[in-house]
């Protein structure tokens, strides 16, 4: 999600926002199941660097259930003591009426585990939820009426944007630190000249030819933010089609950040539920 996908492996003001966000119905706007591969490279104050240090792979599966995203992000940076690569996979499957996470994030640096988190997230009837981590174990974390999880999230930016309308607030929860929700400040508009004519990698075009392009951007607000200044922890950008399909992403913290552009689409099949 970073897309509405997670890039910071990690993104996406109406109060009415909310309400709808904890409404929305499962079957409101279905997500084409692909996988995608993205070429990354590195910003510096808002503007591309030389190169690409990176991958990005990103997976969405659909299942009876709900739907299961993998991806994985892979950058080359040069440090203190020459090159490092540094690794960031997510495992998370959420409920098609996006009230249950999983969620498994891990990263390393150089082939050696740095950090992990996992746990699971779940949302009562009137909209407040828990998430409870097996990673760290016994960590827990209160979820406030109107939490989205990843593809909840995707799914209403979407219908904000078929609606017309210019953007929304919401929260923001996947479970990648042991922390409140974010609160984010989405925002919809025309695509830039510079992003009109991307083109669809060969092979996708079943899936993303002829299709409603659509983009936004994200600030991200922490609840209990060390910046007092009302600055956003880390703002993204996304290009995507009208069935969730990124083709052009950002994300941005302080005056650095990373830009991919898809290089790989493959579309997934649907599953047949009774």
């Amino acid at each position: 999600m970073l897309r509405l996908s997670c890039l910071s492996l990690a993104a996406m003001a109406l109060a009415g926002a909310l309400a709808a966000a904890t409404a929305l119905p499962a079957a409101a706007q279905e997500l084409q199941p692909h996988r995608a591969v993205y070429a990354v490279s590195l910003l510096e104050k808002g503007r591309s660097g030389m190169g690409a240090p990176g991958t990005y792979a990103f997976e969405l599966r659909q299942t009876c259930e709900g739907y299961v995203i993998n991806q994985r992000l892979r950058l080359e940076v040069d440090g203190a003591k020459g090159a490092a690569v540094s690794e960031q996979t997510s495992q998370m499957t959420e409920s098609r009426d996006g009230r249950k996470l999983r969620f498994e994030h891990n990263s390393a640096l150089n082939g050696k585990p740095t950090g992990q988190l996992r746990g699971d997230a779940a949302l009562d009837d009137d909209g407040h939820g828990q998430s409870l981590f097996g990673e760290p174990e016994g960590q827990s974390v209160a979820l406030p009426r109107g939490t989205l999880f990843p593809n909840a999230m995707t799914r209403l930016t979407l219908q904000h944007a078929k609606a017309g309308d210019v953007g929304f607030d919401a929260l923001f929860f996947y479970g990648e630190k042991v922390k409140a929700p974010q609160s984010v400040n989405v925002v919809i508009g025309r695509v830039p000249k510079r992003l009109a004519d991307l083109k669809i990698p060969e092979g996708g075009e079943a899936v993303a030819g002829n299709r409603g392009r659509i983009y936004y951007r994200g600030a991200f607000f922490d609840a209990d933010p060390k910046d007092k200044n009302g600055e956003a922890a880390f703002e993204m950008s996304s290009l995507m089609l009208d069935n969730g399909i990124e083709l052009y992403g950002t994300h941005e913290e302080g005056e650095g950040g990373i830009e991919y552009r898809i290089t790989h689409l493959d579309p997934l099949p649907k599953p047949t539920c009774n």
